[in-house]
């Protein structure tokens, strides 16, 4: 603890290896530095997977939107829920975890939106893709309740309760604000 790189909070090693950690639900938010600036450099990080993997379902101008939208209502989220229980000390961690669980999720589903946006793919590699995309989701939606749990301090149920909510306000809005690009 008394290691003062650490507490500068670059994606050092340490970081990086408790986000990893993080997905198999072996580290906490609590386990990060509280730190702006590793938050600051995940957060562009995060940007700059979300405009690489978006380019493959949207459309040139909604690409910034969407990553945009994505990363403001979880700091939304994030912060309200965090607010109203009167934890808002825990904010800095807890969205460095979720914006950090977020940019592993996103390099881990580029390849999967490139090979669903590619219109040469046979349909049976498309089917067996649609279903890791899934298995993705439900992994990310898991991993961000295990975020809230140990950040509010409630039982798994209620953090995934929270953690659909955030999913679903997210696919509300995207699908509101900004429509899915045909191809065409």
């Amino acid at each position: 603890m008394s290691d003062s790189k650490n507490m500068r909070g670059n994606i050092s090693g340490k970081s990086a290896k408790k986000l990893l950690q993080l997905l198999i639900l072996k580290s906490t938010p609590q386990d990060l530095p509280y730190s702006l600036s590793l938050t600051v450099q995940l957060s562009v990080f995060y940007i700059l997977s979300g405009i690489v993997v978006l380019q493959t379902t949207l459309s040139p101008d909604d690409i910034y939107a969407g990553i945009l939208l994505g990363f403001i209502v979880q700091y939304a989220f994030a912060y309200m829920v965090l607010a109203a229980l009167n934890k808002n000390a825990r904010f800095m961690q807890t969205f460095c975890a979720l914006i950090g669980a977020g940019l592993l999720f996103n390099l881990m589903s580029w390849p999967v939106f490139s090979v669903l946006a590619n219109e040469a793919t046979n349909d049976a590699l498309k089917s067996s893709m649609s279903l890791v995309f899934l298995l993705l989701i439900s992994w990310e939606v898991l991993v961000k309740a295990h975020i809230f749990k140990h950040a509010l301090e409630l039982k798994m149920f209620a953090a995934l309760v929270l953690s659909f909510s955030l999913f679903f306000i997210s696919v509300t809005l995207s699908q509101l604000l900004l429509p899915v690009s045909t191809g065409s």
